[in-house]
Order: C-alpha cells, then sequence, then structure tokens
C-alpha cells in the first residue's frame, strides 16, 4: 500500500471524521441554542426598556411643563419680579406640586444664582454658573449636587427662562425612586442588570452617580458612538469588573438623550450551556486520545523511512561523500532514495570539478554562508597564507583576522560590513600579510546569492594575486619620464602604463578606456600670437587634463598638441562625461599672458576595452586616433568612439 494511502486512510478513522464531525456539529447546535436564548433575552429587555424610558421622560417633561405654566414662575421667568402674583403664593405653589410628586426639589433661581422661590428659598443654588454647560428640557444625573452634598443622589432637568431658571430634581435612592423601576427591581438569568447611561456619559444603576463611564466597563464609549434612537445595538461583549459581559445598548426616542446599558456576565450566561457541553466535552477527549496514540504508531511506522534519509544527509554534511540511501520500499520512498543517490551523486562529481580547477588554478576561492555563518576556502589557500582557523566560525575566518596592511584595513573592514548585508566589495584591492610575512597585494571580487524571497543566502568569492602588476605600475610610475614642458607622461611612459594597465584591467574584470586629445587649430595660437602662448596653450591643457583624470586615471603628452588620457573602471567612470567635462573647461579658457583670454577647442577619440585583454597598446592608441580624426572631420570640438 502506498504512503500517501495509509495516511489518508489513518487520518479518516482515528482523527478528522469522529472527533472532528462530532465535536463541532453537536458543539455548534448546544452553544448557538444557548447563545440564542441569551441574546432574545437581552434584546426583549432592550424593547422594555425603551418604553421604560419613554414614560420616564414623559413624566419628567410633563412637570416641567407644568411648573413652568404656574403664573408666578412665568411672570418672574419674563419680568425677572413678581407684580401680579408674589413671592409667597409661588412658593407656597411649588411646594404643594412638589410634595404631591416624587419631585426632591424644585427652585426657581433668578439670573444671579439665587433661589427665589421653592426648595431652599433665599439661598444660593450651589454652583449654579456650572449649569450653563447643560442643555434646556434635557434629564441630567446631578453630579454637581452628589459632589457638594453627598447624600443627594439625584437627576435634574432645567429650563431657562429670561430672567430666570427652574430646577427640578428627582432622588434616585429609596424604592419608590424615579429609577427604581426601571434599574434595581429589574432581575434576569440571576446577576442580570440595567444601568443608566445620560448624554454626558454619567451614569447610575439607581442609587449612585458615577462620572467616569470608563471605571465601570471598559470600552462602553465607543459603543455609544453613532447609537439609533430605537435601535438596540447588537449584542457586544466588554470588560465589566475585570470579567467578560454581554450587553446591548438602547435609546429610546424622546428621552432626552438617556441610554440604557442591559447587561450579564457571560459565566452566568453560558452556565446552561456549558453544563450541556460536558459530556460532548469528556467523549470529545476520549476520541482526542485515541487520535493521538493511533497518530503515535503511525508516525513511528511511516517516519522510519524518514530518519534513515536524515542520517544519510547528516553524513554526507560532515564530509562522507560514499554515503547513500538503501532502497527502503517499492513505493514513494524508495523511488525518492533513488532519485536521492542519483542527485548526490552529481553533486560529488559536480563538487570535486569545482575542487580540481580551483586547487589548479593560482586564484583562491571562498565561500560565507550566512545562514550557517560559516567560511570555507579552497585548498590554495594554504599555498599563499599561513592562517589556520580554528573553526568554520565566520569570527575565526581568515576574512576576519587577515593582517591587512595600515593603510588599507580601514577601508577592508567598510568593504566586510557591506558584504555582510549582502552588497559586494567596491574597493577591493588591499595589502595582505602572505605566508612570508610580506604584504602583498590582493584584488577581492565578490557575488551576493540570494535565496527565493529575495534575503541574501551566501557570499561567493575569489581573491586574485595582482601583487606583480600592481607593484609594476608602482615601478613604472618610479621610471617615468615626463615631458619637459608639461610635466605629464612622455610617449614612451604613457604606453608602457597604458600596456601594464590592460594587465589590471584583466584581473579587476573591469573596463578602460582610452581618450586621444587633439587641439583644434593649434597653429592659431603661434601663427597669430607667439610661441610662448601656444606653449602657454599647451600648459594649460596639460594641467585641466591632469585635474580632470586625477584618482581614476593618468595622462600624458604622446607628441607636440596631441595627448593622451587613461581610465579605470571605464563602466562606472563614464568616459563620455570626462571628455565633455574636458571640453567645457577648455572652452571656458585662461588668461594668456598677452592680455587676453584664450579658450581652447579640442577634438577627442575614445577606445574602450571591454573583454578583448589581449589588444596592444598601439592598436589601441591608434584605434583612439581614428575616433579623434572622424572628429575633425564632422567639425571638430567634440568627442567619439571607435
Amino acid at each position: 500500500m502506498k504512503v500517501k494511502t495509509m495516511i489518508m486512510i489513518a487520518a479518516i478513522c482515528f482523527a478528522v471524521i469522529p472527533m472532528i464531525l462530532f465535536t463541532t456539529i453537536t458543539g455548534n447546535m448546544v452553544r448557538s441554542d444557548g447563545e440564542s436564548m441569551f441574546n432574545d433575552e437581552l434584546k426583549n429587555m432592550a424593547a422594555a426598556q425603551t418604553n421604560s424610558l419613554k414614560t420616564l421622560s414623559a413624566k419628567v417633561h410633563a412637570d416641567l411643563d407644568t411648573l413652568v405654566a404656574f403664573p408666578g414662575v412665568k411672570e418672574f421667568g419674563r419680568l425677572g419680579e413678581f407684580k401680579k402674583q408674589t413671592v409667597e403664593s409661588t412658593d407656597n405653589a411649588l411646594n404643594r406640586y412638589m410634595a404631591d410628586s416624587k419631585i426632591n426639589s424644585i427652585s426657581l433661581v433668578d439670573a444671579n444664582g439665587k433661589i427665589i422661590a421653592g426648595s431652599d428659598k433665599d439661598s444660593d443654588y450651589p454652583e449654579f454658573a456650572s449649569y450653563a454647560d447643560y442643555e434646556d428640557g434635557v434629564l441630567y444625573f446631578d453630579l454637581i449636587a452628589a459632589k457638594n452634598t453627598n447624600s443627594k443622589n439625584t437627576m435634574f432637568i432645567k429650563s431657562k427662562m429670561d430672567n430666570a431658571t427652574l430646577f427640578l430634581s428627582y432622588n434616585l435612592s429609596g424604592s419608590d425612586s424615579l429609577l427604581a423601576r426601571i434599574t434595581s427591581d429589574i432581575s434576569f438569568y440571576d446577576n442580570g442588570r440595567v444601568v443608566i447611561i445620560d448624554s454626558k456619559n454619567c451614569w447610575s444603576s439607581g442609587t449612585v452617580i458615577n462620572e467616569n463611564l470608563d471605571s465601570f466597563a471598559e470600552n462602553i464609549t465607543a459603543q455609544l458612538n453613532g447609537l439609533n434612537e430605537n435601535q438596540p445595538t447588537e449584542t457586544f461583549i466588554y470588560k465589566e469588573g475585570g470579567k467578560d459581559t454581554s450587553g446591548i445598548l438602547v435609546k429610546a426616542e424622546g428621552a432626552d438623550g438617556l441610554v440604557s446599558l442591559i447587561s450579564c456576565p457571560n459565566n452566568r450566561a453560558n452556565f446552561f450551556t456549558n453544563k450541556s457541553l460536558t459530556p460532548i466535552t469528556s467523549v470529545a477527549v476520549l476520541l482526542a486520545v485515541l487520535s493521538i496514540v493511533a497518530a503515535i504508531l503511525i508516525s513511528q511506522n511511516v517516519t522510519k523511512p524518514l530518519s534513515r534519509i536524515e542520517d544519510t544527509l547528516a553524513k554526507i554534511r560532515r564530509g562522507d561523500h560514499e554515503a547513500r540511501i538503501g532502497t527502503i520500499a517499492n513505493n514513494e520512498y524508495g523511488q525518492f532514495s533513488r532519485a536521492f543517490n542519483n542527485v548526490i551523486d552529481e553533486i560529488v562529481v559536480s563538487e570535486d570539478r569545482y575542487k580540481t580547477i580551483s586547487e589548479m588554478s593560482d586564484n583562491i576561492i571562498f565561500e560565507w554562508n550566512f545562514k550557517t555563518n560559516d567560511v570555507t576556502f579552497s585548498n590554495n589557500f594554504n599555498k599563499k597564507f599561513s592562517y589556520r582557523p580554528p573553526s568554520d566560525h565566520f569570527g575565526d575566518s581568515f576574512l576576519m583576522k587577515a593582517k591587512l596592511h595600515p593603510d588599507d584595513d580601514a577601508r577592508y573592514r567598510t568593504d566586510l560590513d557591506r558584504l555582510e548585508k549582502g552588497k559586494n566589495f567596491e574597493n577591493n584591492e588591499y595589502r595582505i600579510k602572505n605566508i612570508y610575512g610580506d604584504f602583498i597585494w590582493i584584488l577581492i571580487r565578490t557575488a551576493t546569492l540570494n535565496d527565493a524571497d529575495g534575503h541574501p543566502l551566501k557570499a561567493v568569492g575569489v581573491m586574485v594575486d595582482i601583487d606583480r602588476a600592481k607593484k609594476s605600475e608602482a615601478k613604472l610610475t618610479e621610471q617615468a619620464s615626463f615631458d619637459a614642458l608639461t610635466e605629464l607622461y612622455n610617449r614612451e611612459t604613457i604606453e608602457s602604463q597604458i600596456d601594464n594597465e590592460i594587465s589590471l584591467s584583466e584581473m579587476r574584470k573591469s573596463e578602460m578606456a582610452v581618450l586621444f586629445i587633439d587641439v583644434d587649430d593649434f597653429k592659431h595660437y603661434n601663427d597669430n600670437y607667439s610661441h610662448a602662448t601656444g606653449d602657454q596653450v599647451l600648459k594649460f591643457l596639460a594641467k585641466t587634463i591632469k585635474e580632470t583624470v586625477e584618482g581614476i586615471g593618468f595622462a600624458g603628452r604622446y607628441g607636440g598638441d596631441e595627448f593622451i588620457a587613461m581610465i579605470r573602471n571605464a563602466e562606472s567612470n563614464d568616459p563620455a562625461k570626462i571628455a565633455q567635462t574636458l571640453i567645457n573647461k577648455l572652452a571656458d579658457g585662461f588668461d594668456a599672458d598677452i592680455g587676453e583670454r584664450l579658450s581652447v577647442s579640442v577634438s577627442i577619440g575614445i577606445a574602450v576595452i571591454k573583454d578583448d585583454y589581449n589588444t596592444r597598446v598601439e592598436y589601441l592608441i591608434g584605434k583612439a586616433d581614428d575616433a579623434m580624426y572622424s572628429v575633425k572631420k564632422s567639425g571638430k570640438a567634440n568627442y567619439a568612439f571607435i
């Protein structure tokens, strides 16, 4: 039987069908019924609260409309004084009405905050100015009174007239209080309750006023935003006292912005559901245990071949290239093992070929694996350097421990940091101490390999010994012959320098360019001014060329009014831009001894070596000369490539 079929049958028999179907379907049915019943109860309570809030608001507004219409209240509110009515009659009328209703206090207050009639007559209304923020005709919890008296837990409503304000306060305490019938007397699911919230987010459960809604329950404020009248919210979960609680918010139309929160702790709401789920959970656990036992037995049988494959891979990683996977069975594992062995055979042959080539070459090849942080070098490394790393770890490798010339060390460390970040070496020629204790010039080229996600996986590099070419360059510079007039290399020296530069460019795998520069109409300066002026032109030209190619090449006088400039790394040091820069600088001119400013026009031919490093110096200069003459024929004062 195939492995895939065996695993499929085992999964269906021991895990998938009995456990998932039984526990999921049965559990969801029970849980859904329980949640549905609980949500329906909350919604029924929300509908009842809508009517209760409307009744509450209607009662308060009826009181307010009646009292505002009292003759004395109406007169004082309009005029700010009593004329037809008296203070006593108004006061008596307000107190009689208060005694016959559930109103805790009625106060008619003048514009200065003094109580004219009603409760606490002839005294100042506490913190009268603070009530300016409250809207007229809207019912609020009286947080100001509660803070000042610590005994009157009330709701209030006010009506501001032209010259007075009428305050009505309702007591919250006691079984016959205004809110008792819609808050503290409510009970469902044992722990269910109702909380009333006013438009300033003060709240009360019937006896105590609280200012900070968040101190009562987290995340309620966000639910209040966008609440529509007569449209209860869906059931939501919030934290009350650190416990998960289910709640619904409802705002009644015309109820002065009052909102009811109907809530019940989840642990109580889920009591009956959890009780029903207990036997179901027990069966599910039993099935899970049986599935685990079956999975262990099956996995042992299935993974045994995989363990053999893993062991073989470990042996190959440790260097045992003869290790192979034995044929396991006539199934997918057997097919895989044969394919795996074939791949290993090909890799070993390829690796042996790679080692042979690297050992036959003078160049040293290295590899830095960023995932394991190991560094390995080709075997010919020992022929040039004496360092023996204690381990393959990057911190112990020659890349870290190489002894650099003091002038090159900082530059090398910078490039090494770049390599670790997935970037290649830039300033890649350094002097490193060899096996004999001498500093030799080494060229390092690197390439970064990325994984499928584009992240650096490893860096592969090659170290090339360029010591002979670099020392030859230095010797040529030291022995260079110079043109007496311009102080540039003479013809013989510049040809030797270019020949050596071709060898260095081959080692660097970089491009180089030769610029052949000729003065346009040079005879004009000698004939119209003097030979001394002509010499000044040549000196100005030589100085300009030298400054332009400084650091990226060198220049020389080839003969007469002909000059040559060599540019290294032409792939990044664009010879066309350099030629145009020369043309522009020379066109700006110089102040000659004759008292005039003379500009100089030149024609420039450019020849580039990209990969044909067997090119002779004479041929390269000749090509640049041909390109220069093509410029002469087409109008001068320009440059061209060959």
